[in-house]
């Protein structure tokens, strides 16, 4: 299969399959996901009003959700009973909802290789703005964990 990329960034393509178009980090098709990582649970807070750099990926305005999922890839431990939320925020940092991915996943549910299906508000619903990911925990801090949200999208 040949390929190139124009002046202007698009890709062309010889055969019967889609080019594929990169949106900060996002590659188009049909049903595309986004994801996104927590690489230390430590580092979590209870709220996260901060604003994005611009340079993360997101979910645009006008798609719509069609389903998440949480991978744990190192189990989460807390000194308490902590519990995880994902939720969208915008780029200012405004909540749009800070559990609509998932609320309340309990820390013993976060164990290694463990997969949780989302089931917040926003599962399934069209997004108004341009959506990030976000992560909090809520009751008490974690003190390990590590893990992957996996979002599906339709533009």
């Amino acid at each position: 299969m040949s390929t190139w990329t124009n002046e202007d960034g698009l890709e062309v393509k010889f055969d019967n399959t889609r080019a594929e178009v990169a949106v900060d980090g996002v590659t188009s098709s049909e049903v595309q996901t986004l994801v996104f990582e927590i690489a230390d649970a430590t580092t979590l807070a209870d709220t996260d009003t901060a604003a994005e750099s611009g340079s993360r990926p997101y979910i645009p305005a006008g798609a719509v959700i069609t389903g998440a999922r949480f991978v744990v890839d190192t189990a989460f431990t807390s000194g308490g009973s902590a519990v995880l939320d994902l939720g969208l925020k915008q780029a200012a940092g405004t909540n749009i909802d800070d559990d609509g991915i998932d609320a309340a996943i309990a820390v013993g549910a976060l164990t290694v290789r463990s997969v949780t299906e989302s089931d917040g508000a926003l599962v399934p619903s069209k997004l108004q703005y341009d959506s990030y990911p976000m992560a909090t925990y809520d009751t008490a801090a974690f003190t390990a964990g590590a893990g992957r949200l996996f979002i599906d999208y339709v533009v």
